[in-house]
């Protein structure tokens, strides 16, 4: 994660900024070759890998990009394609003298386009919007004073590799952390006898395995409530939470914007809570959902999140983190999956103490805004939900056993990461499925 504080020479972030990744690439490996200040190695090979990363995220050109979004949209034209570049709904690179587009990017133009899209969309997700308006159905029940209610999940997580290896591979799959709203987890099945389970309360739980097959899977139940702490001011901030008031680089740090936006969101307020909900408000008003590139290519997360008022729910949770610390509230990471009957995957949000700690959500707040769902909105400021599994309560923690390559996602484990002895298996080398097999309420 440090591996960014040395800044890169300005002929290679000029070449890399302007889409030359060849160039840059040749100028990195001819500065290795000669002498080098300390930590610049470890910075010109990091850009190196970042590089192949974003080249990566780009996978479509102008044809294929088409190709798409006829077949995603109702009497698409070739032209809207240009407009909606012009409106920045999609952000093309140029790599190489090649105009290339990520990989989200037609998501991201319904997204930023929804109003006038949204009908022309050819197969909507209709069980996903279900199980939607059924979860949001519950969060009006909980904020009109209903008891919090305590679930049992079970669910599966699978890694394929894509290829048969040639060399034994080592996994990590990312498994329920007991803490905060999870009381329990136990393991039901896993595709390799031998295997190690971090300990419950481990930063970033994980089952590894290793073997020379291409499957590896983790079948597991938890149990999870819904989180609804009573409201109140602050109090004093203990002594365990206030190295969550201090920088973590490369993605929370204080720059002289962040500073100066955090200050002027809570003005002249003095307690915690209160300031929390000021940035909550801020960021729920002024952000816009966008399918993100892989975070392992940003240099700083949160400067990105606030200076584009763009991202996705981990670019939104760690703007909040930024913010709050930078505005004395202590607040940290939390993550895994959203996890409701008819839909599971990766998701981000955050926490926040004041009196106690507290769960913040602010894509979940966000899309309520959009929505005009104002009372839904207010839950996801110190409320949460129970569809969540929770693998992950701090950012960019060690797996266990250590990883020896760079991980394919260096934030949080929701996918699973997996190498061999000659280096990591990144995410275009593996396929993740992620399957919520039974979800019943307990009490």
């Amino acid at each position: 994660m440090h591996k960014l504080l040395p800044s890169l020479p300005e002929t290679v972030s000029l070449a890399a900024a302007a889409g030359k990744f060849k160039l840059a690439r040749a100028l990195m490996d001819k500065l290795l070759a000669g002498p080098l200040l300390p930590g610049m190695a470890q910075r010109l090979e990091f850009e190196k890998d970042r590089l192949e990363r974003l080249r990566k995220a780009y996978p479509y050109d102008r044809a294929a990009a088409l190709k798409i979004l006829r077949k995603r949209l109702k009497n698409f034209r070739s032209s809207e394609l240009d407009g909606w570049i012009q409106a920045g709904y999609a952000a093309p690179r140029l790599i190489d003298g090649r105009e290339m587009f990520m990989d989200s990017f037609a998501s991201n133009i319904v997204s930023c386009d929804r109003n006038k899209l949204v009908k022309r969309i050819k197969n909507p997700d209709k069980s996903g919007n279900a199980s939607f308006a059924r979860l949001m159905a519950r969060v009006e029940e909980l904020a009109a004073g209903a008891a919090p209610a305590r679930y049992r999940a079970r669910a599966r997580v699978t890694l394929t590799l894509n290829s048969a290896p040639k060399e034994k591979v080592r996994c990590w799959l990312p498994f329920p952390r007991v803490g905060d709203q999870v009381s329990s987890a136990r393991l039901i099945a896993a595709s390799h006898k031998k295997y190690k389970l971090a300990k419950p309360g481990a930063e970033h739980r994980t089952i590894y395995m290793e073997g020379r097959g291409r499957k590896f899977f983790a079948e597991f139940e938890y149990e999870v409530s819904e989180w609804v702490p009573a409201a109140g001011t602050a109090g004093p901030v203990p002594a365990a939470a206030r190295k969550y008031l201090a920088e973590e680089p490369p993605h929370i740090v204080f720059t002289p914007y962040a500073r100066k936006l955090a200050a002027e969101i809570v003005g002249k307020e003095k307690d915690n809570y209160r300031k929390a909900r000021r940035i909550y408000d801020w960021l729920t008003d002024n952000l816009t959902y966008n399918f993100t590139l892989p975070y392992g290519v940003f240099e700083n997360i949160s400067d990105y999140a606030l200076t584009n008022l763009r991202g996705d729910c981990g670019f939104m949770a760690l703007a909040f983190i930024t913010l709050c610390r930078a505005a004395g509230v202590p607040a940290k990471w939390q993550s895994g999956w959203a996890a409701r009957p008819g839909q599971a995957g990766s998701h981000d949000w955050a926490m926040f103490y004041a009196g106690c700690w507290r769960p913040v959500d602010v894509s979940f707040g966000r899309n309520r805004r959009v929505f005009k769902k104002e009372g839904q909105r207010r839950f996801y400021f110190g409320n949460l939900d129970g569809g969540r599994m929770v693998a992950n309560s701090e950012l960019g923690a060690p797996l266990w056993p250590a990883k020896k390559f760079r991980r394919s996602d260096p934030t949080d484990n929701q996918r699973g990461e997996a190498e061999t002895a000659s280096g990591n298996l990144y995410f275009d080398q593996v396929k993740t499925r992620i399957k919520l097999l039974a979800y019943e309420r307990l009490a």
